[in-house]
């Protein structure tokens, strides 16, 4: 049987479904677009990062090709799908060179949990603010997405048969439809993989459709039999009419096993480990997804970056924006300095705070910030004891912050303490308010607060955050809080916030008097060229 043969059962026998799932392609704006019938490009524009490391690999003769999900190309060349490239392993050093010259930078599994001949690298669009993220191939591991059992030696074969379209380098589309059948019958062999793959099956069968437009049956076949020898060209044309058959799971599950069973010379894990391999990396997943957290980190490490400035400089909208952006692909984790959880040592004392507020309202750190409190040196037993715990907190959730970022992750605090002795988050008490006291116990606790702050971490990199006074009273007028605006607190505290010093750190301003996607490309720039 050959697959013409097949191809004209389906016209003739399945001729409606045929037709239907032509439609469906056609919804999602199929075209005949050189070389061959193919997606038309979106109205979305390419990321320059993108189209710089394509222009780098064809300029460097770099042996390479996309090779999976070219249906998708123009996704991904506008950021929305991963860069999915096959290149030579005699060619690293140019994909290499390429990768530094268009501004990728290599990343990493932090669990572990990636695949041999596989690596990761991403770029930042400058113009965009979106991350660009590379998976690199020197060789094909492929089958179920989790484990990836096989290592399917046709690299050489598959760069040998290519074709280039919007500038990419792509397999020909018989080359690409012979794998990708192979990749789906793969993914048909574990209860976990049949679910994951069938939960939106309807785009392998456009997928599929689409392979199939215009091509040589004949060439396929070739193809077949040069790729994979142990599989007869009657059990892949059953296959293909699986795959996109009406209803067909158990034909695709059976043949699923078939074909593995043929392919099992190629695997790299026994089915113990493979079986091992697979539950490991189905509970990381879940815990993933229960943390909200990316796998990877960059193989450069990660930073603890602290955004300080006055209040309604844009602190807390610049965290989460650097944090939506960055966190899309890498492990990104937002903490606010200023208000730092309770700790077990701290917390039954914390509960008593809301007491104490109404009790004591003159002891509140608030009053303490006005000028003419501050300049009697005149401190509370209880306000010297809450800023000796909320140090305390601080340190302890700083120094949490930086295990994180040893291992990897990135860290965004809304705040930080200064070295300034007066600055707002920072150390309360200088030498003359300790001398002046005449309490030893107060002079005790303020000691020991002082050396808490000096025993905290240094950030990596600085973000002073600049605006006018008028603009951070505006911002704050338009904020929906408890207790509504508060324009004496901004100026109460301006001069507490600007005081902040930071030594021998990376510090750079960043102008927030302006709109908040210049703004934020600013400040994801600047993140990305310290990382």
């Amino acid at each position: 049987m050959q697959i013409r043969s097949i191809a004209g059962k389906l016209d003739v026998q399945g001729n409606g479904r045929v037709k239907r799932k032509t439609a469906v392609v056609a919804k999602m704006n199929l075209a005949v677009t050189e070389p061959f019938g193919g997606v038309q490009p979106h109205s979305g524009l390419e990321l320059a990062i993108t189209r710089q490391l394509i222009t780098a690999l064809n300029a460097n003769n770099t042996r390479y090709c996309h090779w999976k999900s070219n249906i998708r190309l123009q996704d991904t060349l506008d950021g929305s799908e991963d860069i999915d490239l096959l290149v030579h392993r005699a060619d690293a050093k140019k994909l290499r060179e390429a990768m530094v010259a268009s501004g990728f930078k290599p990343a990493q599994s932090r669990s572990g949990i990636g695949h041999p001949g596989v690596f990761h690298a991403l770029g930042l669009d400058e113009e965009s603010g979106t991350l660009a993220h590379l998976h690199a191939y020197h060789q094909i591991v492929s089958g179920d997405s989790l484990v990836k059992n096989y290592r399917l030696k046709i690299e050489d074969a598959l760069l040998s048969e290519t074709t280039h379209w919007h500038g990419v380098s792509i397999p020909t589309r018989e080359a690409e439809l012979v794998l990708f059948a192979i990749r789906i019958a793969l993914k048909h062999v574990s209860p976990v993989e049949i679910l994951m793959v069938n939960r939106h099956y309807q785009a392998i069968v456009d997928e599929m459709v689409w392979l199939l437009k215009d091509t040589d049956r004949s060439k396929i076949s070739a193809l077949c039999l040069s790729f994979f020898p142990q599989v007869s060209p009657e059990i892949f044309h059953q296959l293909i009419a699986a795959i996109i058959g009406k209803n067909a799971l158990p034909r695709r599950i059976r043949l699923g096993w078939q074909i593995a069973w043929l392919l099992r010379g190629q695997r790299r894990l026994n089915e113990v480990h493979a079986t091992l391999s697979r539950i490991w990396r189905v509970c990381h997943l879940m815990l993933n997804r229960f943390l909200k957290k990316r796998d990877l980190v960059l193989q450069n490490g990660g930073l603890v970056i602290a955004l300080v400035g006055p209040k309604a400089t844009g602190k807390s909208t610049l965290s989460a924006a650097l944090s939506k952006s960055l966190g899309r692909e890498l492990n990104v984790t937002c903490i606010h300095a200023g208000k730092p959880p309770a700790t077990m040592l701290t917390f039954p004392a914390r509960m008593m705070i809301p007491l104490g507020r109404r009790l004591f309202q003159n002891e509140r750190p608030s009053e303490y910030q006005k000028p003419e409190r501050r300049q009697t040196g005149q401190f509370s037993l209880l306000y010297i004891f809450h800023m000796t715990m909320l140090a305390y907190e601080r340190r302890a959730l700083l120094q949490k912050a930086f295990r994180k970022a040893a291992a990897g992750e990135i860290v965004v605090s809304d705040r930080y303490p200064s070295a300034s002795t007066g600055a707002i988050d920072s150390s309360c008490f200088d030498d003359a308010a300790i001398t002046k006291s005449d309490s030893p116990l107060k002079r005790w606790l303020m000691t020991q607060e002082r050396a808490i702050y000096k025993g905290i971490p240094k950030p990596d990199l600085v973000l002073r955050l600049t605006a006018p006074i008028e603009t951070s009273i505006e911002r704050d007028a338009t904020r929906v809080k408890p207790g509504g605006p508060d324009e004496e607190a901004i100026l109460r505290r301006r001069d507490l916030e600007t005081q902040s010093d930071f030594p021998g750190m990376n510090v750079v301003s960043i102008d927030t008097n302006r709109s908040i996607k210049e703004t934020v490309r600013d400040v994801v720039s600047t993140v990305w060229a310290a990382l």
